[in-house]
């Protein structure tokens, strides 16, 4: 169903044509923006109206949603920047850096609601029932889910760790909401310090997912190793030129949207420098051409 409303969307938005990578990311942040707003509001609302420190909590992360929202727009902007003298590769790390300003936002969000189901954990207030409510939520829920496939399949579009990380946002948006919904069920039989016990639970959940986005983006910025199968097509796409005994030395540099490949092949010792360098040129172009949004240097040895 996801997969069905993104291709919906990139087609009636024409996200794919232009910089799709940069118009992916503006309509990702601002649907984003808008939706989280509106259920914020519905669930700021409710939360106290029947005095549901979880719900008014869960509102709050919600409304977090939009702050990262701004953030992954602001990121995109940057990273779309093209390359300059200072940076040669162009500035899409700056997208990594995005995920770990979202993750870190998620933890401290996470701290906040740590410290306030303690507090309602010791200090136990009557929540009012309303199936109305329950109602709401399970809508917001849907909304967010639809959202977060959305986002998430963006993310696979244009290879985005940064939509990535916000998808993920909203998917612990959603299973916050569906602990507060099992909450509120539970009020009914007089449980009220179960408020606090579901506030703690999606702060854990919402730090777990903080540390695990601060990882990840962060393995890419040190340097991360590309899967082996990468490397593999890599090596068999020089090969499949005919005329090189051997494919080693390979280098992947992630900098988001651009991917910097060397790769040293060795020749026959006694082939002209003018034939080394056609072959040369000739691996680079078959690379580029099978794999998408690579650029490539190809270092010839003599072979033994």
């Amino acid at each position: 169903m996801g997969s069905k409303i993104t291709e919906i969307l990139v087609s009636l938005f024409h996200l794919d044509k232009g910089d799709k990578r940069k118009n992916c990311g503006y309509f990702a942040g601002g649907l984003s923006i808008i939706v989280n707003l509106i259920i914020s509001a519905v669930k700021f609302f409710f939360g106290m109206a029947v005095n549901s420190i979880a719900l008014v909590a869960d509102a709050i992360h919600s409304l977090s949603d939009v702050a990262t929202s701004l953030i992954v727009v602001i990121g995109f902007g940057v990273s779309a920047k093209p390359p300059d003298k200072e940076h040669p590769f162009g500035h899409g790390r700056v997208e990594q850096i995005v995920s770990i300003v979202i993750a870190c936002m998620l933890i401290v969000v996470s701290i906040e609601f740590f410290i306030n189901g303690i507090n309602r954990l010791q200090n136990p207030v009557p929540v009012e029932f309303r199936w109305s409510i329950v109602i709401v939520l399970t809508i917001t829920i849907i909304a967010k889910i639809i959202l977060s496939a959305v986002t998430f399949n963006l993310s696979k579009l244009i290879d985005s760790s940064a939509l990535k990380a916000d998808a993920w946002h909203h998917s612990t948006d959603a299973i916050s909401t569906i602990l507060v919904i099992i909450g509120f069920i539970l009020y009914r039989f007089g449980l009220y310090y179960i408020d606090g016990v579901v506030a703690i639970i999606i702060a854990l959940f919402i730090a777990y997912t903080g540390i695990s986005i601060i990882f990840e983006s962060g393995s890419i910025l040190v340097g991360k190793a590309p899967p082996p199968q990468f490397t593999e097509d890599i090596k068999e796409l020089a090969l499949s030129c005919g005329g090189i005994t051997d494919v080693h030395h390979i280098h992947v540099h992630d900098y988001g949207g651009v991917t910097e490949v060397t790769v040293h092949i060795r020749l026959r010792a006694d082939m002209h420098l003018n034939a080394a360098h056609a072959k040369a040129t000739e691996v680079e172009q078959c690379i580029r051409e099978r794999i998408k949004g690579v650029e490539v240097t190809v270092h010839a040895e003599p072979a033994g």
